[in-house]
């Protein structure tokens, strides 16, 4: 963990839904280096999410519209 911050130098955190949960996108410069959501049930917090893989994160930084 600590090489991967370190890596980072400067990071910043976005609020997102992804998913429909509460999310923070960890940007480092422009590109996207992790999405971590979180899952709450209840009012508390019963998971945490964490991808890296960039395969899976290429579609984090556009909307989907919705429809039925």
């Amino acid at each position: 963990m600590a090489a991967a911050l370190s890596r980072l130098g400067t990071a910043a955190l976005e609020f997102a839904q992804i998913n429909g949960h509460p999310a923070l996108i960890v940007r480092a410069g422009a590109e996207i280096d992790a999405v971590v959501a979180v899952h709450l049930a209840d009012g508390r917090i019963t998971g945490l999410y964490a991808v890296r893989n960039p395969g899976k994160l290429s579609g984090v930084h556009e909307e989907t519209a919705l429809s039925r």
